[in-house]
């Protein structure tokens, strides 16, 4: 297949494998009941190369977001997805200069929105098994500051970087009418602020003497945003969520796979992605624009995201479609337990084996393929003779029923094998749809490197951001006319009150010298 009928395609879809030398591809408006796939494979199985980067390559009519563990799938697919039509975007979890800008404080409008981030944040850092009162006393504080920062920081600031900044210049020890410089600054705002509600209702409640551990504890859990790069990641964002179901986008994610530093900043990537998906979607009919496929490659890596099951039951309907692809069940049943694991597994439609995986996950697609009926030799045979001097014969069998594939046999599959189980439908074992393959010499042509990434900034973001300047700006001009108003009203209650004393003070003296009169009057007649 040369370069060009690889990039113009007309097969676009999810390549599941190849039986009998055609691709099994299910398209956007497949019957199947979701286009939500379970992929496990070990090292080795070409998980990869067979999945990741051949649906990279065949996907046309979709955005894709895709995580990229090595920057691997950036550098064989971008310049290709180029040449598709796409706007290409990379996220970099793992060197954050070699980026496009992310700010989690971006997508936060309501009070519950800034909940789900400061507690992502927060239960990164410490057990949220244990929500104690410290856990409590960071998340109401947190959470407090990221609405104190939305609305009264200049949105240059409205950032971690800005949270810092605030803690760093207002101290928060009381002085000796018991009030800090930090209770002044949220005091100052209106009972109703969103903001001073909750920092009233949280930290301001809190003992004295255990403001300054909860400070500290805060500063533990988000210190790690002092980093130069890290505060220049998290700025700004570059742009919106909304533009990959609006446009096509391959967005690329590059996560680190032994650093675990920003797994919460990950998981709320993702997190705040499928909710502004959502959004897009309900303004749209319930469903997105463009289409949307995710290829969430080392599953695991993305943190725990709280309602996944959910979103894999409902995402259907929003023209999403989702592959959880991990090395085995195993590191699914840690991370979720047990009931989650299984309503995960339950909500897709598609499951493959890639091979090279553990006896759990071997055992799990032998029960799912099920039973089949074999005729099997008893060992038993006859022989007779009739009264013509012909003889005949005849062997024992039995039916009996066994799994359709052992674990054993799993186990030792061909590494091009797989297993392609759909919902409704009979086992396919399959052989994989491996890349270079399918695509000779392809990625070659329109290799890249990762390290040669410009960030861009989005003309709809750079939008944004210059109206929230020109209205933070406007008020704070109208805040200036108010206080001018108010000092002139100020200065000319001063003027009234010398006016009145000056006044007051001729009465006085007038008084004072009549009196001085009278006496002499009651003087002069006594002589």
């Amino acid at each position: 297949m040369t370069a060009e009928s690889a990039i113009v395609t007309n097969t676009s879809g999810i390549v599941m494998g190849i039986k009998d030398g055609k691709a099994l591809i299910q398209h956007e408006k497949s019957k199947i009941a979701n286009r939500n796939y379970y992929v496990v494979g070990g090292p080795g199985s070409f998980k990869t190369q067979s999945f990741v980067l051949t649906n990279m390559i065949n996907i046309t009519d979709c955005s894709i977001v895709v995580t990229d563990p090595k920057g691997e799938v950036y550098e064989k697919t971008a310049k290709i997805k180029e040449a598709q039509g796409y706007e290409v975007r990379v996220v970099n979890f793992k060197n954050m200069s070699l980026s496009d800008h992310y700010n989690p404080f971006g997508y936060v409008r309501r009070d519950l929105d800034a909940t789900t981030v400061a507690n992502t944040i927060v239960s990164a850092k410490n057990d949220s098994k244990r929500k104690d009162i410290w856990f409590n006393a960071q998340l109401g504080l947190l959470k407090a500051l990221i609405l104190y920062a939305k609305t009264e920081f200049h949105p240059d600031k409205r950032n971690m970087e800005g949270i810092l900044d605030f803690l760093q210049e207002f101290d928060p020890e009381a002085n000796e009418d018991g009030d800090s410089e930090l209770d002044m600054k949220f005091m100052a705002l209106d009972r109703r602020h969103p903001a001073r509600r909750s920092y009233e209702l949280g930290f301001k409640k809190s003992q004295e003497k255990t403001r300054a551990s909860i400070i500290i504890s805060l500063l533990t859990t988000i210190g790690d945003y002092v980093d130069e790069e890290v505060a220049a990641f998290t700025s700004n964002n570059d742009f919106f969520f909304e533009d990959i179901g609006t446009r096509k986008v391959a967005l690329y994610v590059l996560i680190p796979t032994m650093d675990t530093t920003w797994e919460g900043l990950i998981n709320l990537f993702f997190s705040q992605m499928f909710q502004e998906l959502y959004i897009l979607g309900d303004k749209n009919g319930a469903k997105l624009p463009v289409p949307t496929v995710f290829l969430l490659d080392e599953f695991p890596n993305l943190g725990k995201f709280e309602n996944y099951e959910t979103f894999l039951a409902t995402c259907r309907g929003y023209r999403i479609a989702c592959c959880t692809i991990l090395q085995n069940n195993t590191q699914l049943m840690d991370k979720y337990g047990k009931d989650k694991a299984e309503s995960i597994l339950g909500n897709c439609a598609i499951k493959i084996c890639l091979g090279n995986v553990n006896d759990t996950t071997a055992a799990y697609f032998s029960n799912l393929m099920g039973k089949a009926t074999v005729k099997v030799e008893t060992g038993g045979r006859s022989i007779s003779k009739g009264g013509t001097g012909n003889s005949s014969s005849s062997s024992n069998f039995s039916y009996s029923q066994r799994s359709l594939m052992n674990a054993d046999e799993i186990l030792t599959m061909n590494e091009k094998d797989s297993l392609v189980l759909i919902a409704g439908k009979y086992p396919i074992k399959a052989k994989k749809a491996i890349q270079f393959e399918i695509y000779p010499k392809l990625v070659d042509e329109y290799e890249v490197s990762q390290m040669d990434y410009k960030r861009k900034t989005s003309l709809a973001a750079l939008e944004v951001r210059n109206k929230e300047i020109a209205a933070y700006e406007s008020c704070l001009d109208e805040l200036d006319e108010t206080y001018y108003e108010e000092d002139e009203i100020e200065k000319q209650s001063f003027a009234d009150m010398e006016q009145d004393e000056v006044l007051a003070q001729a009465r006085d003296e007038i008084e004072m010298y009549q009196n001085s009169l009278n006496v002499l009057e009651a003087m002069s007649k006594a002589d």
